[in-house]
């Protein structure tokens, strides 16, 4: 019989999440993660990964129990013993309640990653078998991870264990290093006027109609600009809206736009918005600090963490077109501000928000569960 030459000192841990070409922000975190591999092996932890296919469609939900579950039981015997599962709501959290009972049969160390910003609602909203579900992976995961402090004190309402808690911001490591030797001086200057760029997926819940109603708003005051709205979603639905709202002479739609592309968008724009009714951290927001632009965003979720108000952004109700419309307004007529305000979201990117901050979170997390189970 062959000796196991594997390194019992190093942690092997395994992600768990939305893969086989998917969008979304558990899909970009993953990448991120993937990313940063050699950078977590160095500090003695080894990285593996398990893809999901989305339930969205009876072949999604066939691939899942037949090529995903049968993967990631193979994964789990050949020696992972951090289970990580980056779970959101809906079918993504019965997905991972799934592989969680698996890593739990297999004796694995489990690590719940929250990534929604409306958790806590679609908990107390949906049946007794999802309050159930939930209050087992809260007390039995040996550790969760919450992407931002407003997470954090929503799963410890849900009965989360306080010390068990951890909050790890994401990561935005290509904006990281391409922007790191870019200052806001450098930018280039739109020939459209001010622009204020939006980048995320087209639905009502990111308060594209909300941003869109705002723009018609501040067209009427007269104010000089041009919205970029880039990402994926009903384009046709949004380009009626933009028809009868009069502004089709200051919106565009690119499409979905990533890597360079989308570092170039950030850096001919002025402003960064993004309006969501929920958002439980926001990597395009982190994308476009490390970029020196000042945020507009909603006071929910990981705005909070992210934004300093007043300084580095502005933060209005969601849902309200008429303060997200002021908000807007005041850097659109203060270059000095918006200006300054650039410079200190980037500061601020840079100062908590690196990926070296975040990689030390997750091995000190990791250290302390094999610590204290091995």
């Amino acid at each position: 019989m062959m000796a196991d030459t594997r390194d019992k000192s190093r942690i092997r841990a395994l992600h768990v999440g939305p893969g086989w070409g998917q969008r979304g922000g558990i899909a970009s975190v993953l990448e991120e993660l993937k990313g940063l591999s050699d950078t977590f092996d160095d500090r003695g932890v080894s990285l593996q990964f398990a893809e999901t296919h989305d339930f969205g469609s009876i072949t999604g939900a066939f691939r899942f129990f037949v090529f995903d579950v049968p993967g990631f039981v193979r994964k789990l015997c050949s020696g992972a013993e951090i289970v990580h599962l980056h779970v959101s709501i809906k079918s993504s959290f019965y997905r991972k309640f799934l592989l969680f009972l698996f890593a739990r049969l297999f004796r694995a160390r489990v690590v719940l990653q929250v990534h929604s910003g409306n958790f806590d609602g679609f908990v107390r909203s949906s049946t007794r078998l999802a309050s159930v579900a939930t209050r087992a992976f809260l007390r039995r995961s040996n550790a969760l991870v919450a992407v931002s402090n407003s997470i954090a004190n929503a799963l410890i309402e849900l009965g989360a264990e306080r010390s068990r808690v951890h909050v790890i911001a994401n990561t935005a490591s290509a904006a990281q290093r391409a922007c790191a030797t870019v200052g806001r001086n450098d930018r280039a200057k739109s020939t459209n006027g001010p622009g204020i760029i939006f980048t995320g997926r087209l639905v009502e819940t990111k308060g594209v109609g909300d941003l869109l109603e705002a723009a018609a708003l501040l067209k009427a005051q007269g104010l000089n600009f041009h919205l970029t709205v880039a990402g994926s979603g009903d384009l046709e639905r949004w380009s009626r809206e933009v028809e009868r709202l009069n502004i089709c002479d200051r919106v565009s739609f690119p499409g979905w736009i990533a890597g360079e592309q989308k570092l170039e968008h950030y850096q001919s724009a002025d402003i960064f918005c993004m309006p969501s009714h929920f958002e439980a951290f926001g990597i395009a927001t982190l994308e476009a600090m490390f970029g020196g632009l000042p945020i507009v965003g909603t006071a929910v979720g990981g705005f909070f963490d992210l934004v300093d108000q007043g300084n580095s952004g502005l933060l209005v109700e969601p849902s309200n077109p008429i303060q997200l419309a002021d908000a807007l307004g005041t850097l659109l007529a203060d270059p000095t501000l918006c200006d300054q305000m650039g410079r200190n979201s980037r500061e601020r990117a840079y100062r908590s928000f690196t990926c070296i901050v975040v990689v030390d979170g997750y091995v000190d997390m990791y250290e302390q569960m094999v610590k204290e189970t091995r």
